[in-house]
C-alpha cells in the first residue's frame, strides 16, 4: 500500500445515527434506504449490513442489486431504474428484486414476459424524466394486473429549495391521482414520495415509505448548501504531506503559476489531484486542515497533488494527513468553493483512493 495514498474513510455509526434520524423525522413511513452509486461514493456493501434495519433498499440498476446479492445483502432491494431488457427483468426475478415500472416500454416487457412480479408504479407529477403520466396511470394498473404491486411513487424535482411551491403542488397532484387509484387496486393506497429534501421540509409528503438518500450521508440536501448539524457527515477525505518547501518571494507554484508567493512561504505538498476525486475548479483560498488549523489551497490543483500555504508557526512533517473535507470541514463548504453539489464530490472519489470503515458490521 502506498504511503502516499489519499483516503476516504466512512464513519458507518454516523449513517446509522441519520437513519435514526429520518426514523424521528417520518416515524410513521417505512423507509426505503437509496444506496446506488455505491452509497454516494459510501460503499454500498457497508452500508447496507449497517443499516439491517431499513425495510429495503433503493438502487438504479441491476449490476448493483447483484453486487448487494452476492455480498449476503438479503433484504428487499429495489430497482429505482426499472428494468429495460428481457435479461435484466430475468436477473430481477433471480435476485428477488422489486422493479420500479415508468414507461410504456417497461409496461410492454412486464406484460410480454408475463412472470409474476413485486412492482412499484412509478407516475411523473414534474420531474419530468421517468413516470407514467397521471391520467395514463389507471390504465397502466390495468395492465400490470398480474404482477404484485407494492404501491406508487413519484420523485420532487424542487423539494430542496425554499420558497418554492412546486412540491405542494406535486404532493396535491400525486395523492389524488393515488386516490382514484386506489378504487382500482387497493395497494395504490400504498405511497411512496419523499426524498431526503422532502423528509426534512414536507412533513405531508411522508405517506407510507420515504426514500432518503443524501440525508443518510450527512449532508445536507438543500441548494444553499448550508450544513445541517441535525446530521452527522459520514465522509471523511484525507491525503498525506509528501513534501514541505520554501518558496522566495516572487516565486510560483502549479500549473499555470497562478499563485505566487509575496513574502518568504512554507508551503505542504499534499498527495491528492482530480485523480483521486478533489476538484480541479476549486476557488482560491479554499480551506484544508492540517493538524486542526485551516490552511489555504494555493495554485492550480494538479491530477497526483495540491499545495497549501503554511503559516510560519505550523508544525508539518511529511506523512502528516490533512482533511480535505469531513471532520470538522464541512463537505458543503468545499462543494459551494468547487461550484458543484456535495453528490458530485461523494460520488468523484476515484477507484485508487484507499477506503476504510469504522463502526463496520463484520459478515
Amino acid at each position: 500500500m502506498s504511503s502516499s495514498q489519499a483516503t476516504a474513510q466512512t464513519d458507518l455509526d454516523a449513517v446509522s445515527d441519520n437513519f435514526e434520524r429520518v426514523r424521528e423525522l417520518a416515524p410513521q413511513s417505512r423507509i426505503m434506504a437509496i444506496i446506488k452509486a455505491d452509497a454516494y461514493g459510501h460503499g454500498a456493501v457497508q452500508v447496507a449490513k449497517k443499516l439491517q434495519a431499513a425495510d429495503a433498499f433503493g438502487v438504479a440498476r441491476v449490476s448493483e442489486a447483484v453486487k448487494l446479492r452476492e455480498a449476503g445483502i438479503s433484504g428487499a432491494i429495489c430497482l429505482l431504474e426499472g428494468a429495460s431488457t428481457r435479461e435484466e427483468l430475468n436477473l430481477a426475478s433471480i435476485y428477488e428484486l422489486q422493479v420500479t415500472v415508468h414507461s410504456e416500454e417497461q409496461l410492454e416487457l412486464m406484460t410480454r414476459e408475463g412472470a409474476r412480479r413485486k412492482v412499484w408504479l412509478k407516475i411523473d407529477t414534474g420531474m419530468g424524466r421517468l413516470g407514467i403520466r397521471p391520467e395514463k396511470a389507471a390504465e397502466a394498473l390495468d395492465r400490470l394486473g398480474s404482477q404484485e404491486l407494492l404501491g406508487i411513487m413519484t420523485h420532487f424535482a424542487r423539494a430542496d429549495e425554499p420558497g418554492i411551491d412546486m412540491t405542494d403542488r406535486q404532493v396535491k397532484k400525486f395523492l389524488s391521482a393515488c386516490s382514484d387509484l386506489k378504487a382500482r387496486h387497493p395497494a395504490a393506497g400504498t405511497v411512496s414520495l419523499a426524498n431526503s429534501a422532502g423528509i426534512i421540509r414536507f412533513p405531508q409528503s411522508h405517506g407510507n415509505w420515504v426514500r432518503p438518500g443524501l440525508m443518510l450521508y450527512g449532508a445536507s440536501p438543500m441548494v444553499d448548501l448550508q450544513p445541517d448539524h441535525t446530521l452527522s457527515p459520514a465522509m471523511h477525505f484525507m491525503a498525506p504531506v509528501i513534501a514541505v518547501r520554501r518558496l522566495e518571494p516572487g516565486e510560483s507554484v502549479g500549473y499555470g503559476s497562478l499563485w505566487t508567493a509575496e513574502s518568504r512561504t512554507r508551503i505542504a505538498v499534499v498527495a491528492a489531484g482530480y485523480g483521486d476525486g478533489y476538484p480541479r475548479e476549486i476557488a482560491a483560498d479554499t480551506p484544508v486542515l492540517i493538524n486542526g488549523e485551516r490552511r489555504p489551497v494555493r495554485g492550480r490543483v494538479s491530477m497526483d497533488m495540491m499545495t497549501v500555504q503554511l503559516e510560519d508557526r505550523d508544525i508539518v512533517q511529511v506523512g502528516d494527513h490533512v482533511t480535505l473535507w469531513g471532520g470538522g470541514l464541512p463537505i458543503e463548504e468545499i462543494a459551494k468553493a468547487a461550484g458543484t453539489v456535495t453528490y458530485t464530490l461523494m460520488c468523484g472519489i476515484n477507484a485508487r483512493v484507499r477506503r476504510t470503515y469504522r463502526g463496520e458490521v463484520r459478515g
